[in-house]
């Protein structure tokens, strides 16, 4: 896991890639310019955990490229595979909006790179610019509604499975 140049990714993806991924759509190139010159991108190889349970959230994740996975403990000390994070998910917004430590952890399932937003940023953007804090915040809210539909989906069928099991 290292930080790389921020401008460098940019111009190696072009504007309109950016505007695709689900977290900064309709966002202003400039803006998702200053998020990532302002926060960290990070790459992580295959297998690098980006953070662990219990850890401080105190920032969120942007996957912009590869794929991470994020695993639950379970009480029997295994572990869980909660959600399967592609370009565009975000990653630790929920605890860290909660003020919780966080519940699980993230291993990049290929190389990945990620844009890491602290609190204090998510902050400066919305002091600074209320419209495009406005949008992002929209965005990360559908995203959440997303993975809340697909856990109660989820859900349903285990129900259906164990109906049919005692049936």
């Amino acid at each position: 896991m290292r930080e790389i140049n921020a401008q460098e990714f940019w111009q190696a993806q072009a504007a309109d890639y950016f505007r695709e991924l689900s977290t900064f759509g309709a966002l202003p190139d400039e803006v998702i310019q200053r998020l990532l010159q302002n926060g960290r991108v990070i790459t992580l190889n295959a297998g690098d955990v980006l953070y662990t349970v219990g850890e401080r959230s105190d920032a969120f994740y942007i996957i912009l490229s590869g794929k991470v996975n994020t695993y639950m403990p379970r009480h029997d000390g295994g572990w869980t595979l909660a959600r399967c994070h592609e370009p565009g998910d975000d990653m630790g917004f929920v605890p860290m909006i909660a003020l919780q430590d966080r519940p699980a952890s993230t291993e990049a399932e290929v190389d990945s790179v990620v844009l890491e937003i602290s609190c204090g940023q998510f902050l400066e953007l919305q002091r600074q610019e209320p419209d495009a804090f406005g949008v992002i915040l929209l965005n990360l809210v559908r995203g959440m509604a997303r993975a809340i539909i697909s856990m109660a989906s989820v859900l349903a069928e285990q129900d259906n499975e164990l109906h049919k099991t005692y049936e």
